[in-house]
């Protein structure tokens, strides 16, 4: 018996068994906004979209890493010329003090103080430098992508500048306070030395990261970004639902299930399989 109060024969209950299971799956794929629900929806479909998905992933996974290491590369970019900045007040102020005439020795000494601060400064910025606590400027850290890496120096005042003279090596702590080559002690033209080595380093290590993000981080994400538009737009057109056809299938399932109904309840009136024949 139907809910208007007619019955249907075999074939009829039949045809309309077969348009509820139609209209059903048509209703789960409006619901999900899937075309693929199982893999009896369309096998052959499903492989492909699975295959697809996993390439997806793969290429996402390449682009998180690779806007990791370009927020680990612009940290490091902007320490590094934070320390160059310094570095130059430091030049200035051994510059300073080996032009001696007219200057007194407390002015030597203020000197000396305020590149002990810069050299703290340089400690400070060195030792705090990182990218979700990984640290990037005290030796040892490298940025590897698939395109390319570059090694980060270490901006210890214990590091940079590593300078020969008379056969041993001094770096940038050797111009401070008590250092072999503070400004204080006269010998300013090799504390000149060694923190114009320290810039460079300094000065090069950043245009290498620059370098490192312009032709190894920009190409590759430009050419991922091309690539999972285009492999998401076909994994959609496979898998994802076309609404309009969707729709305009349940609007025909719901005029053949009203059509089913008025059969069976106008009885003999109507012949039902010559009215379904001309609704298919």
């Amino acid at each position: 018996m139907n809910p208007i109060g007619g019955s249907f024969g075999p074939q009829q209950a039949h045809q309309f068994g077969f348009i509820q299971k139609q209209k059903q799956d048509v209703l789960e794929t409006l619901a999900t906004g899937l075309r693929i629900n199982r893999g009896a929806d369309d096998p052959a479909g499903l492989v492909s979209s699975e295959q697809l998905r996993a390439m997806l992933a793969e290429l996402e996974a390449e682009s998180a890493s690779l806007e990791r290491a370009r927020g680990s590369a612009r940290v490091a970019d902007r320490s590094l010329g934070e320390i160059g900045d310094l570095l130059i007040e430091a030049e200035g102020l051994a510059v300073a003090n080996a032009n001696t005439a007219g200057l007194s020795e407390a002015e030597r000494e203020a000197n000396q103080m305020e590149l002990n601060s810069i050299l703290s400064a340089v400690d400070r910025v060195a030792s705090s430098t990182s990218f979700k606590d990984t640290p990037l400027l005290r030796g040892g850290t490298t940025l590897d992508v698939s395109a390319g890496s570059v090694s980060l120096p270490s901006a210890a005042v214990t590091d940079l500048g590593s300078t020969e003279i008379n056969g041993e090596l001094y770096t940038l702590a050797d111009v401070g306070s008590g250092g072999r080559f503070s400004i204080e002690s006269g010998d300013t033209g090799s504390a000149l030395e060694i923190i114009r080595a320290a810039r460079q380093e300094a000065i090069f290590a950043q245009a290498e990261v620059g370098a490192f993000e312009m032709h190894a981080i920009e190409p590759r994400e430009a050419g991922l970004s091309v690539a999972i538009e285009s492999l998401a737009a076909a994994e959609s057109s496979i898998r994802d639902t076309d609404y309009a056809k969707a729709t305009a299938a349940l609007a025909r399932l719901d005029v053949l299930e009203n059509a089913s109904l008025r059969i069976s309840s106008a009885g003999g009136k109507f012949d039902p399989n010559q009215l379904i024949r001309l609704l298919r």
